[in-house]
């Protein structure tokens, strides 16, 4: 087996560099249900046990909080990105995020009044600049319960705001306004197209195909939960989605790794494939990682230990654009927010 590793990767595991990518307070500005952002350094680990040091892209078909994809790129674990989510507002938000209008949208944030009567307003708009999607979709997301963008989530502390805990206690716009200036340093390594898993596939495995190459790709799937996704998500899987992508493996350009939620269904469902595993979620946690010492279970499966011929050349290649793509700028984009930011006293 052929594998090119990044001079940045040489010398350290995949493990170790995400494990570093991850102490980060804000790995994505998004609060995710289901976020997956302790599960990146378990994907890690399971490369290095099997050899993988470094990809060339990381696919995220489901790409929610993008946990697991901004930490294999600020880790170098792997080079580029493809990401997409069916849920145009998801989309909106990270084509914003990795473009050259990151600074516009992290402007918005700064600006931004956090109160019940302005998260009713942006529940009942449908913004037509993408700017103001992408914000929308940040605001709603961190000021609604759970982080849910469904229809039935309502907002931190409830209409009357008689919690303990008030509808911007999940809002640092300092933080999350500095956390998106910095991730838009990536969106020359970054694609975001807004379509479904199986054209998503389909069109990159096409393109493989056409090259008569297995491309050195790693694929995270995160699909949505079998239970209560409705009450989380915009857009959810029904049994037949959850069958059709577990059919779909196997057309997938390259290696994979996929998670779910702990279910009876997903363990009936997951059983059968490679890798099969009910992975423990629980981390030592200390104050200088910041990573949180959690108890919980997923269901995993991977294609790991498949033994293939991997080859770099023309590696890169995209399908092409379709009439769902959202592509970030091609140049690398410079924002310097230190003006703005220091005119803002930190938390």
């Amino acid at each position: 087996m052929s594998r090119r590793v990044s001079a940045a990767g040489a010398s350290s595991s995949a493990e170790a560099r995400v494990r570093k990518a991850l102490q980060k307070y804000y790995l994505s500005p998004l609060r995710y249900p289901g976020g997956k952002r302790k599960l990146a350094a378990r994907i890690a680990m399971k490369m290095d046990c099997h050899g993988l040091n470094h990809f060339d892209r990381i696919f995220e078909p489901f790409v929610g909080g993008a946990s697991v994809t901004i930490a294999f790129l600020e880790a170098r674990v792997a080079d580029r990105a493809v990401i997409s989510d069916l849920d145009p507002l998801v989309a909106d938000f990270w084509a914003t995020v990795f473009s050259s209008r990151a600074g516009e949208l992290a402007d918005r944030v700064l600006d931004a009044e956090v109160s019940v009567d302005e998260w009713i307003r942006l529940r009942s708009n449908a913004p037509q600049d993408q700017i103001e999607r992408a914000f929308k979709c940040l605001f709603l997301n961190r000021t609604s319960f759970s982080g849910a963008l469904s229809a039935t989530a309502g907002p931190i502390g409830g209409m009357a705001q008689k919690s303990e805990y008030k509808i911007g206690c999940r809002y640092n716009r300092y933080a999350l306004a500095e956390r998106i200036w910095e991730l838009s340093r990536l969106s020359h390594r970054v694609s975001v197209k807004n379509t479904d898993f199986r054209r998503l596939i389909a069109s990159y495995r096409a393109a493989a195909t056409r090259r008569a190459i297995v491309p050195n790709d790693f694929w995270y799937l995160d699909p949505p939960f079998f239970h209560k996704a409705d009450r989380l998500y915009r857009m959810w899987f029904a049994d037949d989605d959850h069958r059709a992508l577990k059919e779909h493996l196997a057309s997938v350009p390259g290696r994979w790794f996929l998670s779910y939620d702990n279910c009876p269904e997903a363990r009936a469902s997951l059983r059968s494939l490679p890798g099969y595993a009910l992975a423990d979620m629980r981390y030592t946690a200390n104050k200088k990682s910041m990573i949180d010492d959690i108890s919980s279970k997923e269901v995993t499966a991977h294609n790991f230990a498949q033994q293939t011929d991997i080859s770099t050349e023309d590696a890169f290649g995209d399908p092409g654009p379709t009439s769902e793509a959202h592509s970030g700028e091609a140049a690398q984009v410079t924002v310097e927010p230190s003006a703005r930011l220091d005119a803002i006293a930190r938390p």
